[in-house]
């Protein structure tokens, strides 16, 4: 292990995601907040480290160094982070700060604050663009900052994106990494039109723009999306939620390919959008025949808004679904632990192992009745390897265990059960809200110090797909 190369990228890394901090920085002294000056230290701590770093000779990161980088940057950033919430004055306690900070950062959305609107602007809107840039700028960094100083981006994506079938769809990296940044922003842009054309202000446009690209969930109202009151605004959000949900290597071939074929001939996106229309239904049935709502329209207004940003991991709300049907409250749930594409911003299990594992347990039932019979799962016109299927059903149990681990952890301060599992089911898929008093009309202010930790610790396993980062327990890791 090669613990200064390790060091050189850290800080590299650090150094060039510090460089958001002038979005808040310039947008303080636009609106004389008077705490323009409080960007600039993670700034200048990151670029005297970044100096440093430049000393050292690069080389390229072997798989141990590339994943120690990854895990080290992802605990690291949210923690100058939290510093910047503190000395603003935003957030008194350093443990809620950092709480905040990972939440932003992994695009999880659970919050401890429990007066957003009572904070300055600037500082909400590094809030909000923490999501944006741990959305899929960390990727981008990781795959055209870093080789430009001999670092592995191919290995650095491996841990930071999910391990698709199409791993090889693109073969060149920083091409690929400049024409997901491109859709990126245009995405963003357009969200920000979008949301102005509807009457939602230009500052909380920009806010709402970055936390639904990233599939994140963080508003600037205390009501969140449900503080407009505008079906409008709901439609576009719900519709960004699955731009941000679906594959961005698609938007990259449907680019190329001058066609948008690429997008809905993907199996990934067409078994995403079943499941959509499927649960819209569903929710939507339920809420009317149960009286939650007395029009048809009105339960598909909510009921699709929930769906939507359950399953693409956002958590906005426009209404508390914690008071809606038991069995409406556990297909959340299951929308969250499901999640959205590969290669996307969402969170969750990933829909191409939800496909392989269906798939997988279609052929055993039907070998149950033929012993001899062989099968081959074939996804998006490629088989899928044993080794890769043997992953995905491994990731999967230690997917569940963990969430369970943290569950059991949680109860331990006394919480309720229904508490306790589904704070750990938001914070390991990254979805935000759960049940109880973690449901959409709550947050996770009342949790104690070491259970905020707990729960920081899991959304970064959970955003770097949990087998990364456990790698980092075995002692063979740090073994030559």
């Amino acid at each position: 292990m090669r613990f200064q190369l390790v060091f050189k990228y850290v800080a590299t890394l650090l150094f060039f995601l510090s460089l958001s901090y002038f979005i808040p920085f310039f947008y303080s002294l636009w609106c004389k907040d008077g705490l323009f000056h409080y960007y600039l230290y993670p700034v200048a701590l990151t670029g005297a480290l970044f100096l440093i770093a430049l000393q050292i000779e690069g080389g390229e990161l072997n798989i141990k160094e590339a994943l120690l980088t990854v895990s080290l940057t992802w605990f690291l950033f949210p923690a100058i982070s939290a510093l910047v919430y503190q000395e603003t004055g935003a957030i008194k306690n350093f443990i809620d700060a950092y709480f905040e900070s990972v939440s932003g950062f992994t695009t999880t959305g659970a919050s401890i604050l429990t007066n957003i609107e009572a904070l300055p602007k600037s500082v909400l809107l590094w809030r909000s663009t923490t999501h944006w840039i741990g959305g899929v700028g960390f990727v981008v960094f990781s795959l055209s900052v870093l080789p430009a100083f001999g670092a592995g981006g191919a290995q650095l994506m491996r841990f930071e994106a999910s391990k698709a079938v199409e791993e090889r769809l693109v073969p060149k990296v920083k091409e690929m990494a400049r024409v997901i940044l491109a859709v990126y922003v245009a995405l963003t842009a357009a969200e920000v039109i979008a949301l102005v054309a509807a009457g939602m202000p230009l500052y909380d446009a920009v806010n709402h723009a970055f936390a639904t690209i990233a599939t994140g969930g963080f508003s600037t109202k205390n009501g969140s999306i449900g503080e407009y009151h505008s079906p409008l605004i709901e439609v576009i959000v719900s519709f960004f939620m699955l731009a941000g949900a679906t594959n961005l290597l698609t938007y990259y071939l449907a680019l190329k390919n001058r066609s948008l074929k690429a997008i809905y001939s993907y199996y990934e996106f067409r078994s995403f959008m079943a499941i959509v229309a499927f649960a819209v239904a569903f929710t939507t049935l339920v809420l009317y025949f149960k009286g939650t709502y007395h029009s048809l329209l009105e339960a598909l207004r909510f009921g699709s808004f929930a769906v939507i940003s359950a399953i693409t991991t956002t958590g906005f709300g426009v209404a508390d679904y914690t008071k809606w049907p038991p069995v409406t409250q556990a297909l959340m749930m299951l929308l969250e632990i499901m999640g959205g594409s590969s290669g996307s911003t969402a969170g969750g299990l990933k829909q191409f192992r939800i496909v392989t594992m269906a798939k997988t347990t279609y052929y055993e039932m039907k070998k149950t009745l033929h012993p001899r019979m062989v099968y081959r799962i074939v996804l998006g016109k490629k088989v899928v390897d044993y080794s890769l299927m043997n992953n995905i059903w491994a990731f999967i149990s230690i997917f569940f265990s963990t969430t369970l681990l943290f569950g059991f952890l949680i109860s331990l301060s006394g919480h309720d059960i229904i508490t306790s599992f589904s704070a750990s089911v938001a914070c390991i898929t990254g979805s935000g809200p759960g049940l109880e008093k973690v449901g959409p009309a709550g947050n996770f202010a009342f949790f104690s110090p070491i259970d905020k930790l707990l729960l920081s610790i899991e959304m970064v396993l959970g955003r770097l797909e949990v087998m990364s980062v456990l790698t980092l327990l075995l002692p063979s890791f740090w073994k030559e």
